[in-house]
């Protein structure tokens, strides 16, 4: 049994040359392989997605739906992406799942379309669960156009869940906004891109800097983040540490397209040390 699963809609995005393959749950299985984890998807998507030929070597759980969740992105020039969705699969079932994967090490919920039902983590017995808030943080108009909303319903999407993982962009006065979700999870990580993220815990706000790098392509940094804090927090019961490590694997994500440029182990090590004497020679002041 695969140590990470993670549950949400493959998808194909749409960038200037064409489609790749993307979604918060291609990221992630990608990033725990290339740290040493076998990895599983519980997904659902149109005749257009094939595991064997789009997630070679991932253990994939997928039930079919009329259509592939599509997304077009389109970035600033500050880096701010505007999403606008083409088409979305039906929500996730957990039936195609067998009973032996109900424990996983490690359950990441990562919805890109409110396409995770309320409460799935509790029909898992992991040891550490996180979520990623953005898909339960979006709205859709008639165009397509993705905006930020409200979460509906965080009491009960967020029951069983151990970290909750946003972005700046996600949600107005976002790290204003992780105090509430405090009350439903232990741990929050509020990420800033160049600029590092905010580690809210119920002791208090850290301030964790991350290790800058020129940007080729900034998709999927988040949950290049977000799995990696929970692969390293489960290694060591350290949300310190792990949002640390987690950011230099980030680092790495941003300089190459899609999963090109992902760190191994031995990589992100490096970059640690590389960000710890940043630190030391007060780069960061």
């Amino acid at each position: 049994m695969p140590r990470l699963l993670a549950v949400g809609h493959v998808t194909w995005d749409r960038v200037k040359d064409g489609d790749v393959l993307g979604g918060s749950v291609s990221y992630a299985a990608a990033t725990a392989r290339k740290l040493g984890w076998e990895a599983g998807i519980l997904t659902t998507a149109g005749a257009d997605f094939e595991p064997e030929r789009d997630l070679p070597d991932v253990s994939v759980f997928l039930s079919r739906a009329p259509t592939t969740t599509r997304f077009k992105n389109i970035y600033g020039a500050d880096g701010v992406r505007q999403q606008f969705l083409t088409s979305r699969a039906d929500a996730i079932d957990l039936t195609p799942l067998p009973d032996a994967w109900r424990s996983p090490d490690v359950l990441f919920l990562a919805p890109v379309a409110a396409e995770v039902s309320a409460r799935t983590a509790l029909a898992f017995q992991a040891e550490v669960v996180g979520a990623g808030a953005q898909g339960w943080l979006r709205q859709f108009e008639a165009d397509g156009r993705v905006h930020p909303a409200e979460w509906k319903d965080p009491r009960n999407d967020l029951a069983g869940v151990h970290a909750l993982f946003l972005s700046e962009h996600d949600l107005p006065e976002a790290n204003r906004r992780a105090a509430e979700f405090l009350a439903r999870v232990p741990l929050v990580a509020v990420t800033r891109g160049w600029r590092g993220l905010w580690l809210h815990t119920r002791d208090g706000v850290h301030d964790v800097p991350s290790l800058p790098r020129s940007e080729v392509d900034p998709t999927g940094a988040g949950d290049v983040f977000a799995t990696s804090f929970l692969v390293r927090y489960h290694e060591t019961g350290n949300p310190l540490e792990a949002a640390a490590f987690a950011a230099c694997a980030a680092s790495c994500a941003v300089e190459g397209l899609g999963t090109s440029s992902l760190g191994d182990r031995q990589e992100v090590t490096r970059r640690m040390g590389q960000r710890e004497r940043m630190i030391e020679e007060g780069e960061w002041e």
